[in-house]
């Protein structure tokens, strides 16, 4: 697979979770992340709800620069969707085979807001989830 930002090709990472071991696409070049449907559940931390169902509703009104063609099942456009409904964090979603795009930096920002989540929820101390690539 070749990363939809730099056109370089991407490597598979495997990184071990909760949820047991994932396996994901990552580009070594940008930070650009492939994951397929399920991954990207098992990398977040569960705060409330299953992300990648909270993350498939369609941004509209976005002006974003044209669709990308998904990785996995071209010609299939990728959708944007807010993560998690409310969130201002954009993400690429395929509606064919569910899985999501992350633009480098995308993963860390919704491990800080998940974080954030985390600690109003429980109203104790931050616990940090690191995914490091």
């Amino acid at each position: 697979m070749n990363c939809l930002n730099c056109h370089k090709k991407m490597i598979e990472q495997s990184a071990d979770t909760r949820r047991g071991q994932v396996d994901y696409d990552v580009c070594e070049a940008c930070g650009s992340i492939w994951f397929d449907m399920g991954e990207l559940d098992a990398m977040v931390p569960q705060v409330f709800e299953s992300v990648e169902t909270a993350s498939r509703d369609a941004a509209a009104g976005i002006s974003e620069p044209p669709p990308r063609r998904c990785p996995r099942c071209e010609p299939q456009l990728l959708d944007k969707v807010f993560f998690l409904r409310y969130s201002d964090i954009l993400l690429d979603h395929c509606s064919n085979c569910h899985g999501f795009w992350l633009d480098g930096g995308e993963l860390d920002r919704i491990n800080e807001e998940l974080r954030g989540i985390k600690a109003a929820k429980d109203h104790g101390p931050v616990v940090h989830f690191v995914v490091r690539l």
